[in-house]
């Protein structure tokens, strides 16, 4: 197994971990692989060497006169058909010496695997960790803005990455997720999470209830129709007062990131920031201020304080500027509930 075959595995796990089929800690985050039995290899080599001195001889008859002439007029017809099966006898030999030699290959490739098979379940599990510590680091300002909120509803969680920073902060919060596999393993680290179509959910859950709302990067995969619903059933769950995050990726960006917001077919719609902020106020909420969280600045640091709220509200109202904007891969769009 050279370097390429172990990035192959690599990429096959953090695949199969992005749509959460694997887990930190799972038992089944590493499969071993089989091993081939060479006992069988070998028993099929024996029998092709048997049928192989089988090829043209005699089978043995008992005494006589008869039987003799027979064996005799055999063993001539054995004689005059050699050129045939001379060449039948070098096909078997062709034939079991390339299985021999596949044999020895696959012993040794399996002696590799094992060889290094008891790293590899160390660096899978390295890059899950690894992965959510990124996700999480990108995802940290966000959960600073909701101290002080509760309950705080996270949309289309996923492994449940956000609500893990949200219990370390002592925040109370759930999360929605269609996806099966991603609340499995969002239980598992005793969260809580609802499994089931986010607007379903948010129809079901008693108006003014939500102390915020927080979804990331779910707007743009929404057809046209539902981005505006979305920020509606927002406005009718929350409390006043209630906070708004909707982070999403940025179609103004100057970086590679952004044109893939145009071209990559699963993003439906990328929404401008313009066009998000005059959406969010023209639903009950006020002052709807777009940031880039990720990585320079936070607008609103202190959703939480009511003292901090007022004076960051105080204060200029306009976007940020597109000198900053247009090297962002993502933005946030927030306000709050009037």
């Amino acid at each position: 197994m050279d370097e390429q075959d172990i990035l192959a595995v690599l990429r096959a796990h953090v695949a199969r971990s992005q749509s959460g089929d694997l887990s930190e800690g799972s038992d089944q985050a590493y499969v071993q692989p089989s091993r081939v039995d060479l006992s069988k290899l070998d028993h099929l080599s024996t029998e092709l060497w048997r049928l192989r001195n089988g090829v043209g001889q005699l089978n043995p008859r008992k005494s006589g006169i008869l039987n003799r002439a027979l064996q005799a007029f055999k063993k001539l017809l054995q004689r005059s058909l050699s050129w045939y099966t001379r060449s039948l006898h070098e096909y078997h030999d062709g034939v079991n010496q390339a299985l021999e030699y596949h044999a020895r290959a696959i012993a040794s490739l399996q002696q590799q695997v094992l060889h290094l098979g008891g790293g590899i379940p160390e660096i899978l599990q390295e890059t899950l960790r690894a992965e959510r510590r990124a996700t999480q680091e990108q995802q940290a300002p966000y959960a600073q803005l909701f101290r002080g909120l509760s309950p705080v509803l996270d949309l289309a969680c996923g492994r449940g990455e956000f609500l893990e920073l949200l219990k370390e902060m002592g925040i109370s919060a759930y999360g929605v997720d269609s996806d099966h596999l991603a609340c499995e393993e969002a239980r598992r680290k005793f969260l809580n999470v609802v499994e089931g179509n986010l607007f379903d959910h948010l129809t079901q859950v008693p108006d003014r209830s939500l102390g915020g709302i927080f979804c990331s990067r779910l707007v743009e995969y929404l057809p046209e129709h539902l981005q505006p619903e979305l920020v509606e059933l927002s406005a009718a769950k929350l409390k006043p007062g209630g906070l708004l995050v909707i982070e999403t990726i940025n179609p103004d960006s100057d970086l590679p990131f952004g044109r893939t917001s145009h071209i990559d077919p699963s993003h439906l719609r990328a929404i401008y920031p313009e066009v998000l902020k005059s959406m969010i106020e023209s639903h009950g909420f006020e002052r709807c201020r777009i940031s880039v969280l990720a990585p320079q600045q936070v607008c609103l640091a202190a959703a939480g304080d009511a003292t901090a709220t007022a004076q960051a509200n105080d204060s200029s109202n306009e976007l940020i500027s597109p000198a900053a904007l247009s090297r962002a891969p993502a933005y946030a769009a927030m306000a709050r509930r009037r």
